[in-house]
């Protein structure tokens, strides 16, 4: 009777041992990440995320189909599940076009795999936070057209990963801080339409990879640094509109350049 019965046993233990694996492959987020999520929706006083489902199987209040009808929209967070048990991770928070208010949430740093970082087009208002530069995997960040007011912080060198650093339409007052020279990664900087004060500073030999560079209004004076010169990878510059005086430098070496 048991050798009859051993075969159907066999397909049993079998069908059971697929199912465990199924399971385990649609990935789970770690508790500490979704408890991150709750403490930023929070903070920021976003309430459309749906979390009786885990945040990164790609639910839609997770991950909000674009419309052209709502171009500044984006309500995207993407996940990595390549991690070892189905383990899941967030790597990208875009937060766009919101109306979101208040500071930017602390518990960003709780969000330890984090690599794009966009919280752009919304009422975020106060100083930019130190805490940022703690978040040392960012590569991609914007903060765009909110309400920050204040300096920029010296802590946001500590991000040498950034290669996308976006920070226009704001309220920045005060010089860039010289620990900026250590983002040497940096292919895009954008700081247009904000309060700056002093000479554009001369940080071009540390950006040396910059492609886009864009300090149109910002308030900056003096002459343009001759140091611009090496940037032989730059293929758009807009430094109009500032209070800029003396001889442009010779810009012959910007082979690539598409718009200025």
């Amino acid at each position: 009777m048991m050798a009859r019965l051993l075969p159907y046993i066999s397909f049993v233990v079998l069908l059971l041992v697929m199912c465990m694996a199924a399971q385990a492959g649609t990935g789970r987020t770690p508790d500490d990440e979704v408890n991150a999520l709750h403490e930023i929706a929070k903070q920021v006083g976003k309430k459309d995320w749906n979390f009786t489902v885990d945040p990164c199987i790609n639910e839609s209040s997770w991950n909000t189909p674009k419309s052209n009808l709502t171009p500044l929209y984006n309500n995207s967070l993407i996940c990595d599940c390549s991690y070892p048990h189905g383990v899941c991770h967030v790597v990208q928070l875009f937060l766009r076009g919101q109306d979101l208010s208040g500071v930017l949430p602390p518990s960003l740093v709780k969000l330890p795999y984090l690599k794009t970082m966009s919280i752009a087009v919304n009422n975020l208002s106060g100083p930019i936070p130190s805490f940022l530069g703690n978040i040392s995997t960012l590569v991609y960040m914007s903060l765009e057209s909110n309400l920050f007011s204040g300096t920029v912080p010296p802590e946001l060198g500590n991000l040498v990963n950034l290669v996308n650093l976006i920070l226009n339409a704001n309220n920045l007052t005060g010089d860039l801080p010289f620990a900026l020279t250590k983002l040497t990664k940096l292919t895009e900087l954008r700081i247009s339409s904000n309060n700056f004060t002093g000479r554009m500073p001369d940080f071009f030999r540390s950006w040396k990879h910059l492609e886009k560079l864009e300090i149109q209004a910002s308030g900056f004076e003096g002459p343009i640094p001759s140091s611009i010169s090496i940037l032989s990878n730059l293929t758009e510059l807009d430094l109009s509109f500032n209070e800029l005086v003396g001889e442009v430098p010779n810009l012959a070496g910007l082979t690539n350049l598409e718009s200025m």
